[in-house]
């Protein structure tokens, strides 16, 4: 048993935390309670959805609903395509129904051959928001009975979109434990737990009424020790990656809290956030914080990301290196790694929160908005927000990570402090050494072109013929002789 324990300690202590994490995150699910009006809502939403998909059974008190749950059927046969004048919004426009027949799939009827229409109603106008259903065709439905013909009458709630899905997921799946064994499966398992906490108990936490703000602290910190524990184990690397990312995270909750107040942040900037003020539950959901929550979750898979990054190639430097490098030095090592992971993770974060209001920018630049009022928008404002507090949050967990890192990896062997150590300082010196050579090569210059000019400027001697200058030494010379003979 001892060595039993001796030999899967890490991954022993990787469990206990993961479960420690996990028992927190359900006791304080537990504490919240669940909502004792969620059945009253899903029955109140029943009877409105019957009256809405349903419009048969408004007609004559004999077809009764049936319990109100989605089927899967498959078109057997397709009848017709009605078409009827309506009004939406007070314009008027062409409805257009398609009658088909189905066979159900699942549920209490499966296998029996039903009707079942489809709303082909196009209320843009321009024919690209409808598809028409063909046999074959997979799709989802309410049925109900009328108990006088015994016939069951369907209504389509929409296609079946979820079993490719599934398929492309499972082929996912499949390709990362392929391609990285266990750690691949590690990394899967990760993802399913921050999924379950986050639809499961975030989600329902903050409609039941808990503060925003803590529901995403206590989801952040349980998703970066379980990913951490679980993906990589108790090391120094998880702490100081761990560290790192909480330390992002709060950097662009600081930000995102501070600015949403400051820009007049409202949280209603869509139809998602505006519906959730009427549902039961509305009057009592702040959705300025709400919008809050979801800027912090979007930073913090990118800074697990970074700071894992960091920590693990800080790691393996340490390992290759032994004693021969201080703490300083790593801290150096980590702020170069960084910066060359900052430019791609950057440019990611960017175009992802880009990606995500394509449709609006194409819609600005359509009607020639000007860039003042796109980017005051609140819309626009809020994904500017989300990208520019993520983007805090990555800078930040470079050197929170790098420190870490250094501190835990040396063993006190810090070293000593050089502020070159320090990428601005050294970039600062750097360039002031440069700016210092320029400056002393532009006096060399000048005072070599002063030189030059002057001695341009001296005036020209007049030149010696030597040979004439030979010729009159000589002839002085004969004179001379001449007159000494005589």
């Amino acid at each position: 048993m001892h060595l039993f324990i001796k030999k899967h300690q890490k991954t022993l202590i990787s469990c206990c935390g993961i479960m420690l994490v996990l028992v927190l995150v359900g006791l304080l699910w537990v504490t919240m309670g669940r909502s004792d009006k969620k059945s009253d809502l899903t029955s109140d939403n029943s009877s409105s959805q019957s009256d809405y998909y349903l419009p048969k059974a408004s007609d004559s008190d004999s077809i009764s609903v049936d319990e109100m749950k989605i089927e899967r059927v498959v078109v057997t046969k397709l009848l017709e395509i009605s078409e009827a004048g309506g009004d939406w919004g007070g314009e008027s426009i062409v409805q257009r129904t398609q009658t088909f027949m189905v066979r159900i799939l699942t549920g209490p009827y499966k296998g029996v051959e039903a009707e079942m229409q489809l709303d082909l109603t196009d209320i843009t106008g321009t024919g690209k928001g409808v598809i028409v259903a063909k046999e074959g065709d997979r799709l989802l439905g309410y049925f109900v009975m009328d108990y006088n013909t015994y016939t069951l009458y369907g209504t389509c709630t929409g296609f079946q979109r979820d079993i490719p899905l599934m398929w492309l997921a499972l082929g996912f799946i499949v390709l990362l434990i392929l391609f990285f064994g266990r750690g691949g499966i590690k990394s899967f398992s990760a993802l399913i737990i921050t999924c379950l906490m986050l639809i499961f108990v975030m989600i329902p936490l903050v409609y039941k009424g808990m503060d925003p703000v803590l529901a995403v602290a206590v989801f952040g910190f349980a998703t970066i020790v379980v990913t951490l524990l679980m993906v990589h184990g108790p090391s120094v690397s998880s702490l100081a990656a761990g560290t790192g990312a909480i330390g992002g995270v709060l950097t662009s909750a600081l930000i995102a809290y501070v600015l949403r107040k400051i820009i007049w942040i409202t949280g209603t900037v869509d139809e998602e956030s505006i519906s959730l003020l009427y549902t039961e539950n509305g009057s009592n959901l702040d959705i300025a914080s709400i919008l809050f929550a979801a800027i912090v979750i979007g930073s913090l898979g990118g800074t697990i990301d970074v700071s894992v990054s960091i920590a693990s190639s800080l790691e393996e430097l340490k390992g290759k290196m032994g004693d021969n490098i201080t703490g300083w030095e790593l801290v150096r090592s980590g702020m170069s790694i960084g910066c060359d992971i900052m430019g791609a993770s950057l440019n990611t974060m960017i175009l992802a929160y880009v990606g995500s209001s394509f449709q609006l920018l194409m819609l600005f630049s359509a009607y020639n908005i000007s860039l003042q009022e796109i980017i005051n928008n609140e819309m626009i404002a809020v994904e500017l927000l989300r990208a520019l507090a993520g983007c805090f949050g990555l800078l930040m967990s470079v050197p929170i990570t790098s420190l870490t890192a250094a501190v835990f990896s040396s063993k006190g062997n810090m070293g000593e402090f050089r502020p070159n150590d320090i990428k601005m300082i050294r970039m600062i010196s750097s360039a002031g050494e440069k700016l210092s050579g320029a400056w002393s090569n532009a006096l060399a210059e000048a005072r070599t072109s002063a030189a030059r000019k002057e001695e341009r400027d001296k005036p020209e001697e007049p030149q010696v013929n030597l040979f004439e200058k030979a010729r009159q030494h000589y002839d002085e010379m004969h004179s001379g002789e001449e007159e000494n003979g005589e």
